[in-house]
């Protein structure tokens, strides 16, 4: 909103116009050869308002736009509160469940590792018990002695086949 005066669509009369003469003897420049006075405002330039219209000439009207509504920054206020805390509440969570996948995953880790002893330990044993020194005395204690003749079995016909002594 500006202060400066208002602009009619057509000249004001002469009769409605306000005098301005200093002198009584002086006559008033043409509007022509008056010097600018846009930069500069007086009352004298200023028309003056009329308590009572003239006939004949109407007054200048035009629409007026209603004041706008002061808007107010609270609901843009919540949206941005929200929309920070459920990113920092989907970090969290994200950060929460990599955590807990981080320590199922070290579990498993020591429990493959603890599978992976265990393993070796039975692997160890297993040929240390098929080594033919251990199976040689195991064969002893349960009662068995060394065969004097080797033979084969043949299932197709239940024959033995003996292939000789030793």
């Amino acid at each position: 909103m500006s202060a400066a005066p208002a602009r009619h669509p057509r000249p004001i009369s002469p009769a409605a116009r306000p005098s301005t003469r200093t002198a009584p003897n002086r006559a008033q420049p043409s509007a022509r050869t008056q010097p600018s006075t846009r930069g500069k405002v007086s009352s004298a330039a200023q028309p003056q308002r009329r308590a009572v219209p003239t006939p004949g000439v109407r007054p200048h009207l035009r629409a007026v736009a209603a004041p706008e509504q002061a808007r107010s920054l609270v609901p843009f206020a919540w949206l941005c509160a929200l929309i920070v805390i459920s990113a920092l509440g989907a970090v969290l969570l994200v950060n929460t469940s990599m955590a807990g996948g981080a320590y199922q995953r070290r579990d498993l880790k020591i429990e493959i590792a603890n599978l992976h002893e265990q393993r070796a330990a039975l692997v160890t044993k297993l040929e240390q018990k098929s080594a033919p020194e251990r199976l040689g005395y195991d064969a002893r204690v349960l009662g068995m002695r060394p065969a004097k003749q080797f033979g084969f079995i043949s299932l197709a016909d239940t024959v033995v086949i003996e292939s000789g002594s030793k």
